[in-house]
């Protein structure tokens, strides 16, 4: 099968799979919802050990919608009905007990309110899957159990406005935004050139955790036009074209730390004796709260990561595309579509082809606290 037949068809499938369920079911995304329930969200149980004693793990993750407000819960108890104290026989997720106010306040997941592209948007916890802009920058980011907020503000008919995140407000080390504007948008009556968008993007992490204790930080800094095709409140597609700057990242090989790199390309480049790597990706691109799907013509410099901050970012490595070439720059064709049906699980698929690199598609899935304590990767070429 040659590239372009081995292209059209991954597209086919990605797009079966993105809009067909959409259309046939629409609560197929949102697990255990029925009519009639007020709430949704991911319910599981398990068994855990405390000293040597075995406690039984029930896991709640209720979202309940009160209008535009939205609640998240993480509810975890740990059960042990033969513990020699009463006080123990009950137990929060990391085994302490309930005597202190920070405890009942982890039962909150986030609170929002609004819509993602509402003028008024905010949340404040955990994110699942927060995307800045198109996402050549950040893409599905997740902060994993941190306290972060992500606003989003734009003036009435969508005329200009700002999206900012910070990971951690206790302790915040990833953060930054972007800042839009339409000059042609009109009160009513815009199409597709009205509705033109230009975009400037800022992304830090002061704390990148470099393997050889560099306390530099990691700056991307990007700048866009956009040509939005559909807009909804919770959901959008669109025309673009991005253009990115990084300052060099670390080779991934060097932060594992003895452990196995089979998976991983073997040849990155010497990013560190670059002084900044740089990307440029045109496409179109469907984003929503619990998917997201681009196609993408990429001209990459060597060493550049593109939509570094991921949902690996804070877990470990970032997935590496293309990168055994030897080449000063990489072009090609990238397609990507990822699905998040739980927020403790990640399904990916993407195909890509650069320059005169044999073709491949990847197959994914990313899962954490499905199974207590316990995180899950897989990825197939």
């Amino acid at each position: 099968m040659n590239t372009f037949k081995l292209l059209s068809v991954f597209v086919l499938i990605t797009f079966i799979v993105t809009f067909v369920p959409t259309l046939s079911a629409q609560n197929t995304l949102t697990p255990m919802t029925e009519k009639d329930f007020l709430t949704s969200g991911f319910y599981g149980g398990g068994l855990t050990f405390i000293n040597g004693d075995a406690y039984i793990r029930i896991q709640l993750q209720p979202e309940i919608p009160i209008g535009k407000v939205g609640l998240g819960f993480n509810f975890v108890l740990l059960y042990n009905p033969y513990a020699e104290n009463a006080e123990d026989q009950f137990l929060a997720e990391d085994g302490e007990v309930w005597d202190s106010a920070s405890t009942w306040l982890r039962l909150i997941r986030y609170i929002s309110y609004g819509d993602l592209y509402d003028p008024f948007y905010f949340r404040l916890g955990e994110f699942d899957y927060l995307t800045i802009g198109h996402g050549s920058i950040m893409s599905g980011y997740s902060n994993h159990d941190r306290r972060g907020l992500h606003l989003n503000l734009r003036k009435t008919g969508n005329k200009y406005g700002v999206e900012t995140m910070v990971n951690d407000l206790g302790m915040p080390t990833i953060f930054g935004g972007r800042g839009f504007y339409r000059p042609f948008q009109r009160l009513e009556d815009n199409n597709l050139l009205t509705r033109m968008e230009f975009g400037a993007t800022y992304i830090t992490d002061i704390d990148p955790n470099y393997p050889d204790g560099d306390l530099h930080s990691f700056d991307a800094v990007g700048v866009d036009v956009g040509f939005p095709i559909v807009e909804q409140s919770s959901f959008r597609i669109d025309l673009y074209n991005d253009y990115a700057v990084q300052t060099p990242p670390v080779n991934p090989h060097e932060t594992m730390d003895g452990d196995d790199t089979s998976g991983l390309p073997s040849d990155i480049g010497d990013t560190q004796q670059e002084k900044l790597t740089w990307g440029n990706g045109t496409g179109i691109g469907l984003a929503s709260t619990k998917a997201i799907f681009k196609f993408e013509y990429r001209i990459f410099s060597n060493g550049y990561i593109p939509s570094i901050f991921d949902y690996t970012y804070e877990t470990g490595i970032p997935i590496f595309w293309g990168y055994e070439t030897d080449n000063d720059t990489r072009r090609g064709f990238f397609t990507q579509l990822i699905i998040q049906p739980l927020p403790e699980l990640q399904l990916l698929g993407a195909y890509e082809q650069y320059d005169n690199i044999t073709s491949k598609i990847y197959l994914g899935v990313n899962a954490s606290g499905l199974v207590p304590q316990m995180g899950f990767r897989a990825f197939y070429t």
